[in-house]
């Protein structure tokens, strides 16, 4: 059979059995404890003692019941109720331990989100660093790039330098041969017309004169060919 503790607030009685209570004018709220249970409870919390609060008749006076012989050797374990006291300290322990738990699982939540925002920097870090470097080889192709091109660019200026001194002194040499050739044909039509003016058989005065007037045109052409070319060649 049960044996019930009850508490007042200041006092704990017992133990008593279901019957016992009847009498002690245990309410629903009086706190209750039988070995089993973890912590006090309302006395209309326990189905044991709820024939406590129904209305029945006074009990009969019944006769004093036998006393209850014990074994000697076998002495029966009486289980003391924890105190209010130990109950609150209890208490007060679990919300310690909850609180020490929370502080815990907020450290290892925090150490979680710091790595995690580590790693992501790191890999931010990475990327960053690899589209530099991409960013530092293309610069080079294009440095090197330009570098090829200024150098064709060079090559080619050079090249059209040359020509152009080359063309310049095949024009000159041309020109030079021609001044040349024009000096030399004006120098023979200077003398053809000296020997015009010192030849006097088979001619009149007249077919003289018209000889040398031919003469001195031919003369005066070639003239004006060697001062062109000698202004040509003064270009150059």
């Amino acid at each position: 059979m049960e044996q019930f503790y009850i508490h007042d607030g200041n006092n704990q009685q017992g133990p008593f059995t279901v019957e016992e209570l009847k009498t002690k004018g245990v309410t629903k709220e009086t706190q209750v404890w039988y070995e089993g249970l973890e912590t006090w409870k309302k006395a209309n919390e326990i189905n044991e003692l709820a024939g406590l609060f129904k209305v029945i008749p006074p009990p009969l006076t019944e006769p004093t019941p036998p006393p209850i012989i014990l074994k000697k050797n076998t002495p029966e374990k009486v289980v003391e109720p924890p105190t209010i006291s130990n109950q609150r300290n209890k208490k007060n322990s679990l919300i310690a331990l909850a609180v020490v738990v929370s502080i815990v699982l907020l450290g290892v939540l925090g150490a979680f989100v710091y790595m995690n925002q580590q790693t992501k920097q790191t890999e931010i870090t990475r990327q960053i660093q690899e589209q530099n470097l991409k960013l530092q080889e293309q610069n080079s192709k294009i440095q090197e790039q330009e570098s090829i091109e200024t150098a064709r660019k060079a090559e080619a200026e050079r090249q059209a330098k040359i020509a152009n001194a080359e063309q310049r002194a095949a024009e000159l040499a041309s020109l030079q041969a021609q001044y040349d050739n024009a000096v030399t044909t004006l120098r023979r039509a200077q003398l053809q017309l000296e020997e015009t003016q010192k030849f006097k058989l088979l001619r009149t005065p007249d077919e003289k004169q018209q000889q040398v007037q031919s003469d001195l045109e031919v003369i005066r052409s070639w003239e004006n060919e060697v001062d062109r070319l000698k202004r040509e060649i003064d270009k150059y």
